[in-house]
């Protein structure tokens, strides 16, 4: 997987990853919020991509309290497991920390994935039941550099 800055012509295939992911890991909600994120971008955004097809996105930006947050993670439903999303979260740290600006990368995601973070080194910070729909908690998460 080739991993390049987000343009405006990933915008749909970010939108398709992100049905191919609802409801299990999304609410349908969430397609006009990334819709929203993806016409301002407050921070970095990358897309990985094989042959032409984007295969996953997701990007990271600088918090109020200077934490570096973790923003809209995801791969094709079909490719989860094949180590896309591991290539990208890791990508996405080396990033924040060539940036410098900050000492936290913060993330906030659904318990169905929360194993997945902490195995790359993240801890769980606060946990709000069915913070982001019925059966979707929201974890929030954290790893210092």
């Amino acid at each position: 997987m080739h991993i390049r800055p987000y343009t405006t012509e990933d915008h749909q295939a970010c939108l398709d990853i992100l049905d191919e992911n609802t409801p299990e890991y999304f609410v349908p909600g969430d397609r006009n919020d990334l819709a929203a994120f993806l016409a301002l971008l407050p921070g970095p955004y990358f897309v990985g991509e094989a042959q032409g097809t984007v295969l996953a996105c997701g990007g990271w930006a600088l918090e109020p309290d200077g934490a570096a947050v973790l923003t809209w993670g995801m791969v094709r439903r079909a490719l989860h497991r094949r180590g896309y999303g591991r290539e990208l979260l890791r990508f996405r740290l080396d990033a924040i920390k060539a940036d410098a600006r900050a000492a936290v990368a913060r993330l906030r995601t659904v318990q169905l994935v929360q194993g997945f973070f902490a195995k790359e080194g993240f801890h769980i910070v606060e946990v709000v039941p069915n913070g982001y729909g019925p059966g979707l908690d929201r974890v929030t998460m954290e790893s210092r550099f």
